[in-house]
């Protein structure tokens, strides 16, 4: 049976806002779920949900979902129907059922205030129709034993948010309702059984837990009927009332709350429909000024959202909301469009040589919407936290990204330091990516420094509030330096200098940390991307190989260091704790390489080496200097010879 919805596409708005509201540290109120989203308190305080979660905007499954078909024609089926089963509702409802002229609902707005059902799916119909859903990667289940419309709307069998969230949204009743508008010999049956299922939905939802886009699309079934169409003014005054705020979730419901209240004339249910676009421009507004999650876009284009492919999203949104504004008869300031307008630019510099974002937060691999293509070959947003580079703008250029900033909110993990890294035409240091929101020991791992190639120290008191500063950067064409600090670790001050060079394309690395123990084992974390094996490993070393590609990964003792035996080791496929995955797509995890490069002591100082070559290149260093510093370090890469002056505060040269 054929799916709903691409499993990348559902995953996208089903939001794991639980850790945002424990990282923001908003107004205490009933118990986050999995799903919930903060309640921002801009520009006043958000009443909580007093019954089920707040609106399930995580049930649409991505900007697609806004970007509507176009109207579908809210006229009866020209077809005449047939015989509908004994529970069917007739094509024409019953004059009790309609609600007098001049009542709550004009009939001629639920398309408009809809945006577009989905083409009709003979398949996707007939399926749901037998009492079934399909909503991917899931498998099919039945949701509808009786095929009466009698559903359990707590359902969640597979115990996941996502699939929870774009059950209960009830938007794939969309689906029957396209089947009938679509006419043909089984139109009654299917808004037979539309209805069923709504007058379920609606009775076991309350108005804070209703989509009103999906309420408004399923109205167009039953123009005139008093059953749903007097449903919608408290399930949208609800949803006008309960801001989510700055981020995706909050932009998903003004698109939603403007297309409703542009939909329907401005009088409609009593002026509320004026009422409802009036407070839609004005949060999206709201969203651009200071508040608890931060501009919902910086000055630099950067979403606050921490992860690429949150920016890819609210990139594609905002193709919607921007048109859909000017039909309506509104503006944005041009302060608030020029940040909009610079979406592309931040998307361009996060997309690797291969055409695909860098994975960094809550991403999956994926394609951006925009051009890959800018000027700068180099791009450092200071106030979001990113560093993006490359040699050049072709597919066999290299790609590194860098992170630090704030502390971790909304769709970000715990990666600051952390970096990645592309070359020979392939991914070779990657985060370990998001497999999906289930609040699973594997997603807090994919959340935690562990999973990011960067320095920790296990056992010390991590926190995810603590920013990380760039103290310094230094941009030339052929060779970058940057350096960041932080105290995340116990509060103890950790260090990393990072020089990229594109001739050749190396990276030279220098982690410091210290106030641990004697004891204390601090780690050099390197995930490998999955198509990479590690072939060869020494206490100082590990050489990894991949079909047209090697990356030689190089510990280099600084004069008066020694390097214990056993330094260096491989993790794959580890699960206690959890080390050696990398996760591309939603419920997918691969066993992949992680080199961990240990120093012990009290404090620590890894001079590292990463050299993308071509394979079997030979690859040798050495470095002089006294051990106080400052180092000379020389890097033979074939036949190329490049020397880097390193100095005992960090800076490398």
């Amino acid at each position: 049976m054929p799916g709903r919805r691409l499993a990348l596409a559902a995953a996208i708005a089903a939001c794991c806002a639980a850790t945002a509201l424990a990282v923001t540290g908003y107004p205490p109120g009933p118990a986050a779920q999995a799903s919930d989203p903060p309640a921002v308190t801009t520009p006043a305080p958000v009443l909580p949900a007093t019954s089920v979660t707040p609106p399930q905007l995580a049930g649409l499954p991505s900007a697609s979902a806004f970007a509507r078909p176009g109207p579908v024609a809210s006229a009866a089926p020209s077809t005449a129907p047939s015989t509908a089963p004994s529970t069917a509702t007739p094509t024409t409802a019953p004059a009790a059922d309609r609600t007098p002229a001049g009542s709550s609902a004009p009939p001629s707005g639920a398309a408009q205030a809809c945006g577009g059902l989905p083409r009709f799916n003979p398949a996707t119909a007939d399926e749901i129709m037998a009492g079934q859903l399909t909503i991917a990667p899931f498998a099919p289940l039945t949701i509808d034993p009786n095929q009466d419309g009698d559903v359990d709307w707590t359902m969640n069998p597979f115990g996941n948010p996502t699939w929870g969230q774009d059950f209960r949204s009830g938007s794939w009743i969309e689906d029957l309702v396209a089947a009938y508008l679509a006419g043909g010999p089984e139109a009654g049956a299917y808004q037979a059984r539309a209805k069923l299922l709504a007058a379920g939905w609606l009775q076991a939802l309350p108005p804070s837990g209703r989509d009103p886009q999906t309420l408004v699309c399923i109205a167009q079934a039953f123009p005139g009927q008093s059953w749903i169409n007097d449903q919608i003014p408290p399930t949208v005054n609800y949803y006008a009332a309960h801001w989510m705020g700055a981020w995706n979730h909050g932009l998903m419901q003004d698109i939603k709350l403007l297309r409703i209240g542009c939909g329907y004339p401005p009088s409609a249910f009593g002026g509320d429909a004026l009422r409802w676009r009036q407070t839609a421009v004005a949060q999206l507004t709201d969203a651009f000024e200071p508040n608890p999650l931060g501009p919902a876009i910086d000055s630099q284009g950067a979403v606050n959202e921490q992860a690429t492919l949150y920016e890819n999203f609210v990139y594609t949104l905002w193709q919607t909301a921007l048109p859909e504004l000017a039909a309506c008869g509104y503006h944005l300031p041009g302060w608030v469009t020029a940040r909009i307008a610079q979406l592309p630019g931040f998307l361009g510099s996060a997309t690797e040589p291969d055409g695909d974002l860098v994975q960094i937060g809550d991403s999956y691999v994926e394609r951006p919407a925009t051009s890959a293509h800018g000027s700068a070959l180099v791009s450092v947003y200071p106030q979001a936290g990113y560093v993006f580079g490359r040699s050049g703008w072709t597919p066999a250029a290299s790609f590194y990204s860098l992170r630090f900033g704030p502390g971790r909110e909304i769709h970000g993990h715990n990666d600051h330091m952390g970096l990645t890294y592309y070359a020979q035409g392939r991914d070779l240091i990657v985060d370990a990516g998001h497999d999906g929101y289930a609040a699973t020991p594997y997603r807090t791992w994919l959340q935690s420094p562990e999973a990011a190639s960067t320095l920790v120290l296990p056992g010390a008191a991590f926190n995810p509030d603590a920013a990380t500063a760039l103290v310094a950067d230094r941009v030339g064409r052929y060779g970058q330096f940057y350096e960041l600090s932080d105290t995340a670790f116990g509060g103890d001050p950790r260090y990393r200098s990072v020089y990229v060079s594109q001739r050749p394309d190396l990276m030279v690395v220098f982690d410091r940390a210290s106030g641990g123990s004697d004891t204390s084992a601090y780690q050099q974390l390197w995930h490998l991307a999955a198509a990479l094996t590690v072939t060869e490993v020494g206490a100082s070393y590990a050489v990894a190989s991949a079909p047209g590609a090697e990356l030689t990964l190089a510990r280099v003792a600084l004069p008066g260091q020694v390097i214990p035996p056993g330094s260096t080791q491989v993790a794959v496929g580890q699960t206690d704790p959890y080390q050696g995955w990398v996760s591309g797509q939603m419920l997918q995890r691969t066993p992949a390489d992680t080199v961990t490069m240990t120093s012990t002591g009290p404090s620590a100082a890894i001079l590292t080496l990463l050299v993308p070559t071509a394979p079997a290149t030979p690859v040798s260093s050495a470095v002089s200097g006294s051990p106080a510093g400052p180092w000379t370090l020389h890097v033979t890469v074939g036949a190329t010879v490049s020397s880097y002056t390193i100095t005992a505060d960090g800076t490398i040269s």
